[in-house]
């Protein structure tokens, strides 16, 4: 073994006071844990259990623990190596499970808990979340709260919210803080502060008189807001006077400050959600005796940090019992658990080893400011020390020394300076340069997947260029990802030019064709009346009969009987003369082995089942003998495993495992496949950075430089410094409002992404032994500058590129220009093609030549129907049509064809008309038209419309938005109507923007508004989903509103225009059963009796009012039952 270098030596044998160790990459800093461990054991300063060895990872911990292992067998001292099996070696997380069950009366935790998986933990939010939103959705602040932030963006946004938080080591409950108290005032003596020169300017006393009165007002609303926003105004930056500008900037501050009080409400709402939430998740897993890795964190510092006698006592047993606490990437550490380390420590005894370049995992809570905190704090009085490793033992000094200069440029003018790498090793003799930089050249048109293609096959076909050249094998290879979104552009390049490979920790296993086939066969075990299951089943290798057996059991199960069940024309496969004999034996040899299992399966476990499959059918053999097939059959072999661990909790149900499979594909849990080859294996490696760090590669390739950063689009941000900042939904102005506490918020999240996007691209480049290739995609010759310091918006190509353009010689650059892809591209969308794209446009119809064969299959298959379920989820105004007319709804909502001829005359059943009374209320009668189907109502359909004017369905869009914010003030309505006007039919031609302003102001005229505005309460524009027996019913209310005498009324807009000859009523009264529908979901969901509903006829300024005053609601729900069951039977027959 060498020897140690001087500065590892130091480390090694540094005791009695706290040691920061900046391990740059490749250094060696493994080598200085397993050396200081075996130094502390083998001088007698400490027994093994008397050392608290914390890693990253269970891999490194495992390593680590073989290396002692084998040093302490070297150095005799078998006593300590026996002792090693109870030493404290390991991650955080088992440290504190450990912890916990040594201590579970202290810790109030079950002994026996289990540790929850990540994709178990995961699956049990969302119901912690499904019940979360069924039990709260009702309450008016959380319906609020959910209609202007959309009930995904809600769960994400408490999901985020929770684990930011308890990075920091916070529960939910404590998260209720207001912003800072001083934000407000503050930005208010800015303001007046960047006023006073202002004063001093000619013709601007009247100006700054009207922003001092604003100041002291106070805003109750976000009209009042949008009013102040608009004395910005008076101010120009065009007038050159810098004051103007740092005015204008204040002054913006000072709104942001403002609405961070009018979203008070939405705070409070959403932060109540968020205790709500964390309880009902604690419920799930107390149920569970389970915890997931944030409770074992937290509750070991709960353990350790409290003031308890039980939790003083445990402080301070550990602390007498560690000797020396020694801590692997501290750079990746959390707050929560760096307090953890600290109460774990003495002031003399801690050991951390980390390096704040390669800090990457800000996502997880990782703070690269604890390793320079740490250093700081070591070194001040004295009493700690900070050792530095810069040589490397990786890398080959060609490729460290650009890659050094390149960065020591990228982090010029921090705080803290750069440290460059030095090769430590001695390497042969090179050709060619260390570091390639590859620009592919891409046309103007093309988009960034196509840049990708192009890319991917030059990296690929370079890869095969340097493997053949003899100088490296494929699995010298690793191309390291900044985001796996688009690695299988690069896997079909490799597979097209024949290079195995292999992909480290995708997300791809539950979508692997051997997975879904397994899962479909298990579909039908459970249930063998799934058709396409069933379908899916039969044509997979598990059976593998043609195309032409699976049509004919199709044609044969409508034979039968026209809905006749998929499988019972399996059952009578041998009746079938059409079938030919291969086939009939395939289906005679699974029918037998199907039944057999299907009357024994409550006997076998799930992995028992599996077993059987595969001996009866072959199948795993099957899959072996694929291309890849190592990979394919390992991939069998994991679900077996997952089987197996499920059992290993309790007994498992077959349907239970199939709920949990889809449940982990659907929430896209990430699942990589079987790892077949090791890293070892001669395939070319295709990971992510993230998953790359650690890890060494001869030849690392960076490709995708031009991919950027996630942007930050959450509405919700959390600090612990700040709160919790909100990004507004403004009632006023319909757009959204940042606060400023979400503007402190994203400011510091954007610095510390842009920070860690270059400690990412760090970490990429020093994987290399021997050679280095970055790449990326440019439309001209160059995108960067030669002068100038780097733009941390920039990408990586961009940084790459103005640096090499800056120093040439460093990187070797080669510029590849454009060139056709050899197949198009595969995965660019139909439309695309230029075939296809020609004629979409030119307006016409694609011209396909169909074979006399084809057309007599189509003709064939025509009597085949799918088989409909006893469930129908419909909009409202699938039942107003289906009670008008079944005719009508089916052409519209089973066949999507919208009638050219218009609707026929209302033809009502009995709907109960008596009920109707018309007001009218002036204004003429006009043609027909209308919405459709975009806001979930009925209008009528005219084919005299002119086609080249504004469609029917987007005049009543644009009609519905500015009835919705006049209704939402009716006091400000006259203000603001030009303002609407002008945002929402701004693009639209003169002639229909006046006509949507007649519109408009006849609306406020009338006698509907005039109620509208004496109102109590209102409600616009209420979304809603209401489930009965069948099915569910979605919808939105116009508007809801409750009478100044506390009576509940629904209003619905009709912007149809109606013929002159046409009788209002009759056409009114086809609309009764969506009002009665809209009464029953009120009920329902909202708890709330409708007293009215009131249909508004816009261009005919003309109410029809339904009394609901009598209605039975129990029997109103029966009645739209039975229709749900009527359009079922319909669609059977």
């Amino acid at each position: 073994m060498n020897k140690l270098t001087e500065q590892q030596k130091r480390a090694v044998q540094a005791v009695r006071k706290n040691v920061c160790v900046s391990a740059g990459a490749g250094t060696g800093k493994t080598r200085v844990l397993v050396e200081r461990f075996l130094y502390l054991v083998q001088e007698n300063l400490a027994r093994p259990k008397e050392i608290l060895a914390i890693t990253f990872t269970e891999k490194a911990a495992q390593e680590m623990k073989e290396r002692i292992a084998k040093g302490l067998r070297e150095r005799n001292l078998e006593e300590a190596r026996r002792e090693l099996e109870n030493a404290y070696i390991g991650t955080i997380h088992s440290f504190c499970a450990r912890l916990l069950r040594e201590h579970p009366i202290e810790a109030g935790v079950d002994p026996n808990f289990r540790v929850l998986k990540e994709e178990e933990a995961g699956l049990l939010k969302v119901l912690a979340l499904d019940q979360l939103m069924e039990a709260r959705f009702q309450e008016p602040a959380v319906f609020e709260l959910l209609r202007a932030y959309s009930e995904k963006g809600i769960r994400e946004a408490i999901e985020q919210l929770v684990n930011c938080a308890h990075a920091f080591g916070l529960e939910a409950a404590s998260l209720i803080l207001s912003v800072q108290q001083d934000d407000e005032k503050q930005s208010r003596i800015n303001v007046s502060e960047a006023l006073k020169p202002l004063k001093r300017l000619k013709g601007k006393e009247e100006d700054c008189a009207a922003i001092e009165e604003a100041l002291e007002k106070e805003i109750s609303n976000w009209e009042e807001l949008e009013t102040f926003k608009e004395l910005k105004g008076r101010f120009k930056r065009s007038d050159s006077k810098p004051e103007i500008g740092i005015f204008k900037d204040v002054w913006d501050q000072w709104i942001a400050s403002r609405a961070d009080q009018l979203v008070q409400p939405v705070r409070t709402a959403f932060l109540n959600l968020v205790c709500d939430f964390e309880s009902r998740y604690k419920g799930l897993k107390g149920e569970r005796v389970s915890l997931d890795f944030n409770d074992l964190e937290y509750e070991a510092l709960r353990l350790i940090e409290g003031d308890s006698l039980p939790s003083k006592a445990c402080r301070e047993l550990y602390r007498r019992n560690f000797k020396f606490v020694m801590v692997d990437e501290f750079q990746d550490t959390s707050p929560l658990q760096d307090r953890l380390i600290v109460h774990m420590s003495r002031p003399d005894n801690l050991f951390i080893v980390g390096d704040w370049r390669q800090s990457i995992y800000g996502f997880r809570g990782a703070e690269a400011s604890l390793f320079l905190d740490k250093e700081r704090l070591f070194l001040k009085g004295g009493k700690g020390e900070r050792i530095s490793l810069i040589d490397n033992f990786r890398s080959r000094g060609e490729l460290l020394n650009p890659v050094n200069l390149f960065f020591k440029e990228l982090w010029a003018g921090k705080e803290i300076s750069f440290e460059p790498l030095q090769s430590a090793l001695e390497f042969g003799k090179k050709d060619n340069p260390s570091v390639q930089f590859l620009t592919v050249n891409q046309a103007e048109e093309e988009g960034a997947q196509d840049g990708r293609m192009r890319e991917a096959q030059v990296l690929a076909e370079e890869i095969k260029r340097l493997a053949h050249s003899g100088a490296y094998d494929y699995k010298d290879f690793a191309m390291l990802f900044r985001a796996g979104t688009d690695i299988f552009l690069y896997e079909y390049e490799l597979r097209n030019l024949h290079i195995p490979y292999y992909v480290v920790s995708g997300r791809g296993f539950y979508h692997r064709p051997e997975i879904r086939d397994l899962i479909s066969f298990f579909e039908v075990l459970e249930n063998p009346y799934l058709d396409i299951p069933f379908a899916a089943v039969l044509r997979s290798p598990l059976v593998q009969i043609s195309d032409d057996a699976l049509f004919w059991l199709a044609e044969h199960s409508t034979r039968l009987e026209p809905k006749e069940p998929f499988y019972r024309a399996f059952l009578n496969s041998r009746e079938i003369p059409e079938m030919n004999e291969e086939d009939r034996q395939k289906l005679d040899s699974f029918r037998t082995f199907f039944l057999e299992l299907l009357g024994q399966k409550e006997k076998w476990s799930i992995s028992e089942c599996l077993e059987i499959v595969f001996e009866r059918t072959q199948y795993d053999r099957y899959i072996l003998g694929l291309p890849q097939g190592k990979r394919h059959f390992a991939n069998l072999r994991k679900l077996e495993e997952i089987a197996r661990e499920l059992e290993s909790r309790s007994p498992v149900h077959l349907g239970d495992f199939i709920r949990y499979i889809k449940g982990l594909e659907t929430q896209e849990v990430r699942e990589s496949e079987a790892q077949v080859e090791a890293l070892e294996g001669n395939v070319v490696k295709l990971m992510t950075i993230h998953k790359a760090k650690g890890l060494e590669f001869k030849v690392v390739i960076l490709p995708d430089l031009n991919r950027k950063g996630q942007n930050e689009r959450a509405r919700f941000l959390f600090d612990p410094e700040y709160g919790l900042g909100i990004r507004a939904s403004n009632e006023a102005s319909g757009e959204s409002e940042d606060t400023l506490t979400f503007l402190r918020i994203k400011e510091k999240l954007i610095q510390r992404n842009h920070e860690e996007s270059k400690r990412l691209l760090y970490v990429g480049m020093t994987r290399a032994e021997d050679h280095l290739i970055l790449s990326g995609v440019s439309k001209s010759e160059r995108n960067g500058t030669e002068e100038g310091g780097f733009d941390d918006g920039a990408n990586w190509y961009e940084w790459i590129d103005q640096w090499s353009a800056s120093n040439p010689g460093q990187f070797e650059r080669r510029m590849i220009q454009s060139f056709p892809l050899k197949q198009g591209n595969p995965f660019s969308p139909l439309a695309e093609h230029k075939k296809i794209k020609t004629a979409l446009e030119a307006g016409k119809p694609l011209e396909v030549k169909m074979p006399e064969e084809v057309g007599q299959i189509i003709e064939s298959l025509k009597p085949i129907e799918p088989i409909q379920f006893d469930r129908i989820d419909l909009p409202v105004s699938a039942f107003a049509a289906f009670e008008h007319d079944p005719e009508e709804y089916r052409r519209t909502y089973e066949l999507g064809i919208l009638p050219q001829e218009g609707h026929p005359e209302a033809k009502p059943k009995d709907l109960g008309s008596e009920m109707l009374s018309a007001t009218q209320t002036g204004g003429p009668a006009v043609l027909l038209g209308g919405r459709f189907a975009q806001h979930d109502k009925i209008e009528e359909w005219s084919e005299s419309e002119d086609e080249t004017e504004l469609s029917a369905a987007e005049f009543g869009t644009v009609v519905h938005r500015i009835f919705e914010y006049l209704v939402s003030q009716p006091e400000k309505s006259g203000e603001r109507l030009p303002y609407l006007l002008t945002r929402f039919s701004e693009n639209l031609d003169q002639k229909t923007r006046d006509e949507i302003k007649k519109l408009s102001l006849q609306f406020l005229k009338s006698k509907q508004f005039v109620e509208i505005k004496q109102a109590k309460a209102r409600h616009p524009e209420i979304p809603f989903v209401l489930r009965l027996h069948s099915g569910i019913i979605q919808g939105t209310l116009d508007l809801l509103y409750q009478t100044a005498d506390g009576k509940w009324v629904i209003v619905d807009y009709k912007t149809s225009r109606i013929d002159d000859g046409g009788d209002l009523k009759i056409h009114a009264e086809r609309y009764q059963g969506q009002l009665l529908l809209y009464a029953l979901a009120c009920y329902e969901l909202l708890k709330i009796s409708v007293s009215r509903a009131s249909l508004y006829f816009v261009r005919a300024d003309r109410s029809f009012d339904c009394s609901l005053e009598s209605v039975d609601f129990a029997k109103l729900r029966e009645r739209f039952e039975t229709l749900q069951k009527e359009i079922i039977t319909r669609r059977k027959s």
